[in-house]
Formats: C-alpha cells, structure tokens, sequence
C-alpha cells in the first residue's frame, strides 16, 4: 500500500488517504478537525478553569475546579483518540 493510502474505519479496506467517504461501503471517515477542536475546547476550558479556581472564592471557584477537570478530559481524551484513530488508520 502507497503512503498516501490508509485502511477504511469500516471494512478495512485501502482508501485515498483524502478521501472522506469509502469508494467500497461508502462510510463517512472521521474528520481530524473534530479532534483539533474538542483540543481546542480542553485547553480552554482548562485555562480558564485555572484563573477562576486560584482568583475567585466560593461557588465560582467550584466551577474553576470543575473546568479544570473538564478542560483536562477533554484535552487528554481528543489528543489520544487522535493518536489512536491516526494509528488505526495506519493499521498498525
């Protein structure tokens, strides 16, 4: 297989590696934007979530917490599901 081909997320079978629907069994293929933004969204929640928990008292330094907590799923969780779709994509 060529470098610029990857495997469908479906039937695994080889596919244009810009194609965004399967020439075989016609599934969508996932988008790497969609990661980059839920990164995106963790990060900020994150840093947000830290200047409200070290700045602020009481009810809004519970949300500060929260969003730390959040942003840092969030970050953690897009950047690995990224890895892991990038290397299921590889068939590695």
């Amino acid at each position: 297989m060529s470098r610029d081909r990857v495997h469908c997320v479906d039937c695994r079978e080889p596919i244009p590696s810009d194609a965004r629907i399967c020439p075989h069994c016609e599934a969508v293929q996932p988008s790497p934007l969609v990661d980059v933004g839920v990164i995106v969204a963790g990060v900020f929640a994150f840093a947000f979530g830290l200047i409200l928990a070290m700045l602020t008292i009481g009810t809004s330094r519970l949300l500060g917490f929260l969003l730390l907590v959040v942003g840092f799923g969030l970050g953690v969780g897009g950047y690995t599901r990224h890895v892991d779709r990038q290397a299921g994509r590889r068939a590695r």
